[in-house]
């Protein structure tokens, strides 16, 4: 018993002289590992670099850390905008006009581009400043093409101060300029940005791309944007001169900066022919920025004489509430039995339905308009809706008359809409018809609305509407802030 009891004393002595023996060669090891690996890797680092040939010529392509945007000293605002209107001397006299809507002298920045020494007498004061653009007959065919897409970096080379935007557009683009201000002030000024909207016609984004800025709907182009396209223009010119517009030579450039387009819906091309009605009276919940190709449309107010006119009136209301213009609202007039459907396109138009209309409806543009290259009646990149109905019926369409505020409250405008009569001889068998033929005109009362509200998410304002007898029939319409939990249901 002795023996055994010695042995196990023995054994256990072993077992822990082993165990001993065994995480000392164990330690050894690691640390034989450790001190390798990290030669390894020092000689390792050494030998292998980062090599590219003139790498002192250009910043660290592994920066420690990439800058945030640089805090703005103050909002954008139409200081900090530079236009480059793209005209020919031979055109400019007689689309002069549309510029002098929307330009203010002494408060703007930029110039009418001319492909020559205008022709007749003095510049006017009342339009932008010109210049001359640079030959471009070296790119050959559609040399035009490419002066016009040289302006966004001759301008860059005038070396304005205090320039956040470069915005292009032709001499028949009438531009809001409140509203383009709110539009581009969403955006980091410091970073490289493209802004614009494509063809509302598919037929021409797929033949010039759906990437494109169409330039006379106009586009916007960051200082950083056009600093970086002045340097490298005219060798991508070159590589592009088989390209048709200068909006899409420009849409190329800046797909090689990497720069894609971002969409803005207030900017309009109007590559539509017959009647803009329908697009205009539907706008999209976003700000009126541009409209282009007037003189290939209808009047869009029709009492007006000229286009010019209508677009003066359409101009005048905008003044009163930019952010506003042409926004859309619908309520429904309940009394008297009725079931009507109001739909407000604020400072344009007023659209009146004897019949129950749902939103989601009366939200899509009624179809008064064709392509425009082919004339046909659509693809469009929006829905459409057909101007007739079942049973013969149209809509009763008030046009804008007149624009004021309220003396003691400025802060709120009343618009004035009298009946199109061409819109009330239709033959409609609908009940409530001869009831709605007789109202003349729809007054509008709405609170002037904050440009800072397109800051926010969009959404539609709602209305009230009620009817008024006299000696004509008026119909009130009172536009308002939802309420919490509002909804626009039809009766």
């Amino acid at each position: 018993m002795f023996l055994s009891l010695k042995s196990m004393v023995f054994s256990a002595d072993y077992n822990r002289d082993t165990l001993w023996r065994s995480i000392k060669a164990t330690i050894s090891i690691v640390l034989i590992f450790s001190v390798v690996f990290i030669s390894y890797s020092a000689v390792s680092s050494s030998h292998y670099q980062w090599s590219c040939p003139h790498c002192d010529q250009y910043p660290d392509p592994f920066p420690a850390a990439i800058p945030g945007p640089t805090a703005s000293p103050e909002p954008t605002n139409i200081s900090h905008i530079v236009f480059g209107i793209g005209a020919s001397s031979h055109t400019w006299h007689q689309r002069r006009g549309y510029s002098e809507l929307w330009w203010r002298p002494g408060e703007m920045k930029g110039h009418v581009w001319l492909d020559e020494e205008p022709k007749r007498g003095s510049w006017p004061d009342t339009c932008p400043p010109y210049r001359v653009s640079a030959d471009t007959s070296r790119y050959g065919a559609r040399a035009s093409a490419s002066r016009i897409a040289r302006i966004v970096a001759e301008s860059f080379a005038v070396g304005m101060e205090n320039v956040r935007w470069f915005v292009m557009g032709d001499d028949d683009t009438v531009f809001f300029i409140e509203n383009l201000v709110a539009v581009l002030g969403k955006y980091d000024h410091d970073q490289m940005w493209y802004i614009g909207a494509p063809s509302e016609s598919v037929e021409q984004n797929l033949q010039h791309s759906y990437g494109t800025a169409f330039g006379g709907g106009g586009f916007a182009i960051s200082y950083p944007a056009a600093a970086e396209l002045a340097k490298v223009i005219d060798g991508c010119l070159d590589r592009y001169i088989h390209f048709y517009g200068s909006d899409e030579r420009i849409r190329a450039c800046l797909s090689e900066l990497g720069v894609p387009l971002t969409r803005e819906p207030g900017f309009h091309q109007v590559d539509l022919r017959g009647d803009a009605y329908g697009m205009l009276a539907a706008h999209p919940i976003a700000p009126l920025v541009s409209l282009h190709h007037l003189d290939d449309v209808h009047r869009v107010i029709p009492s007006r004489s000229t286009q010019m006119d209508a677009i003066r009136t359409l101009m005048d209301a905008s003044r009163q509430d930019p952010a506003r213009t042409l926004q859309q609202t619908f309520c429904y007039n309940r009394e008297q039995g009725h079931n009507w459907s109001v739909s407000v396109s604020w400072g344009y138009t007023v659209q009146l339905y004897h019949w129950v209309v749902p939103p989601h409806d009366l939200e899509v543009p009624l179809q008064t308009f064709r392509t425009w290259r082919s004339s046909q009646n659509g693809p469009f990149v929006f829905n459409t809706r057909p101007f007739t109905v079942s049973h013969n019926c149209e809509p009763m369409l008030f046009f804008l008359d007149r624009v004021s505020e309220r003396r003691k409250a400025q802060q709120v405008s009343v618009t004035e809409y009298t009946r199109h009569e061409s819109s009330i001889d239709k033959g409609c068998d609908r009940a409530g018809f001869a009831s709605a033929s007789q109202v003349r005109s729809i007054r509008v009362v709405a609170p002037k609305m904050d440009p800072y509200e397109w800051q926010k998410a969009p959404r539609r304002h709602c209305c009230e509407a009620r009817s008024k007898v006299s000696n004509e029939k008026i119909i009130d319409v009172w536009i308002r802030h939802c309420y919490p939990g509002e909804i626009t249901s039809p009766p």
